[in-house]
């Protein structure tokens, strides 16, 4: 009888659910966050949500789009499509006068909800969308570790 209480408390472990998805702030103001559903309140809160088990593999990807735009030598890609999951990254070349710039969108669709963000906006320099995106990797990596 003594043993009982351990075992249950392992037996009970095994069937509890980690959180599905990964809250991350677009505006940085704002710890990661954890959920099962993602819902329109997230969106109007300006969270972006990634699958947990697929947070490694997106960071990866953006820190190569990180490298696309820091690349000022190789030419750009004409456009940019693939998926992470249930995360998908369109991106479009946009020729300036100065410089080559992306423009690439995330979209995440979580059953019933589809979230968006703007990456990397082709109004904006490649310096700036160079400085928000390894800011926001930094943002990411620190409440992930």
């Amino acid at each position: 009888m003594k043993y009982f209480l351990p075992v249950f408390l392992l037996f009970l472990t095994g069937f509890t659910y980690s959180q599905k998805y990964v809250l991350i702030d677009k505006t940085m103001s704002q710890p990661i966050g954890y959920t099962n559903k993602v819902t329109l309140q997230h969106s109007y809160d300006k969270l972006f949500a990634v699958e947990r088990d697929k947070l490694p593999l997106f960071i990866t990807e953006v820190e190569k789009i990180l490298g696309l735009l820091k690349d000022k030598t190789k030419s750009k890609p004409q456009t940019l499509e693939f998926n992470i999951g249930k995360t998908r990254f369109v991106g479009l070349k946009v020729p300036t006068t100065s410089e080559e710039r992306l423009d690439i969108v995330l979209i995440t669709d979580c059953e019933t909800t589809k979230l968006y963000m703007h990456l990397s906006d082709s109004k904006i320099s490649n310096a700036n969308n160079v400085f928000f995106i390894s800011t926001w990797l930094k943002y990411i990596k620190t409440y992930t570790k």
